[in-house]
């Protein structure tokens, strides 16, 4: 355990880095410094060290490792449930595999190794804008990772939960390609994963989905323009519209496809 003796500036975001690999924790350490919002009070290479980090120094988030032999960064959060408030959760990992279970225990936000600056500063936007609201730490749902049932209007790098009976994951609300009406349920289509299928109204995507991204071309379709990919004329009637890291296309009629052409 390494804490910290410089008192942070008021206001500024108390933050503690866990991982077993010193050099990792230096790299993250030095791009966070860019971020004068966020102060780092300590480091910890492992969970015993992070439980006696987080009890000596109270941070407000803990950018934490997954795989730290012989332990497990899953396995701090339990043994924080007596601290109040609860810090919040960024895992840092280098492994994808555990985002779905990461936002399982309500983590903040899941960037992946080597954590590129433009990816990092979503991350510290993403905590900052949490912090602006009542927070219980991670014990309950951070604002940024919105529920269908929130009315916030959503930013492109905010992050949405889809859930389709058992089939669930999240996906950045700008990475949402489409949104389709079928009668009280809307067909949602995402880049990298399955179309998703969610009882919820067009009008209510429409009010939330980021403004400037999306456009309404008939009373059941919203697409977003910065997601298509190519389009491929099939005859004076019908076009397919491709997005990105989406292998199914839309098919749009002449209508839909003028007033797409237009809008775009």
């Amino acid at each position: 355990m390494n804490a910290a003796r410089a008192t942070p500036p008021p206001k500024a975001i108390r933050a503690i880095l866990v991982d077993d690999e010193s050099l990792l924790r230096r790299d993250l350490r030095g791009r966070l410094e860019r971020h004068p919002d966020i102060v780092i009070v300590g480091e910890a290479d492992n969970v015993q060290s992070a439980v006696e980090l987080v009890v000596a120094t109270r941070p407000e988030i803990i950018f934490l490792d997954v795989q730290m032999p012989p332990d497990n960064g899953f396995d701090l959060l339990p043994r924080l449930q007596h601290i109040d408030p609860l810090p919040a959760v960024v895992f840092v990992t280098a492994f994808d595999r555990y985002a779905l279970r990461a936002f399982e225990v309500h983590a903040l936000d899941y960037p992946t190794k080597p954590v590129h600056p433009d990816r990092l500063a979503q991350t510290v936007a993403r905590l900052q804008r949490a912090l602006c609201q009542p927070r219980a730490g991670v014990a309950a749902s951070p604002a940024p990772i919105h529920p269908l049932a929130s009315e916030t209007r959503l930013e492109a790098a905010d992050l949405v939960q889809l859930q389709d009976g058992n089939y669930q994951r999240f996906v950045e609300a700008g990475r949402i390609a489409a949104a389709q009406s079928q009668g009280d349920y809307t067909r949602i289509l995402a880049a990298g994963g399955k179309p998703v299928l969610i009882k919820s109204t067009l009008s209510h995507w429409e009010a939330r989905l980021p403004v400037g991204l999306f456009f309404r071309i008939s009373r059941s379709l919203l697409i977003n323009g910065q997601q298509i990919q190519q389009v491929s004329r099939l005859d004076r009637e019908k076009t397919q519209v491709f997005f990105i890291d989406i292998p199914e296309p839309l098919t749009l009629s002449r209508l839909e496809f003028s007033r797409l052409r237009r809008l775009v």
